[in-house]
């Protein structure tokens, strides 16, 4: 998937599937870990919410690759301003 941000996205935890972000412009932080503050299940091994707490800030710009466990809370905050433009990859790391 092709993702496009100017603002912050919302908390997110998927149970079964990883996530592998490859970043192709602008820049963002990327918060992992901690915890998801007020979670909703949208979808069977899907959650969201407002906001992750906690957990450990990663400074991403071009040419950047991530990867976030599944189960693991994260979020993608950008700074007023700046954009980001990023390859999402969905890998399934468990049932």
């Amino acid at each position: 998937m092709l993702a496009f941000r100017c603002t912050d996205g919302g908390g997110e935890l998927h149970q079964c599937f990883a996530d592998l972000f490859y970043i192709l412009d602008g820049r963002a932080s990327l918060l992992t870990g901690g915890a998801l503050v007020s979670p909703v299940t949208t979808a069977p091994g899907e959650v969201r919410s407002a906001s992750v707490q906690g957990g450990t800030r990663q400074e991403l710009k071009a040419g950047d690759v991530v990867h976030i466990p599944s189960a693991t809370p994260h979020q993608m905050l950008v700074s007023a301003g700046d954009t980001v433009t990023y390859f999402v990859v969905k890998i399934q790391e468990s049932d």
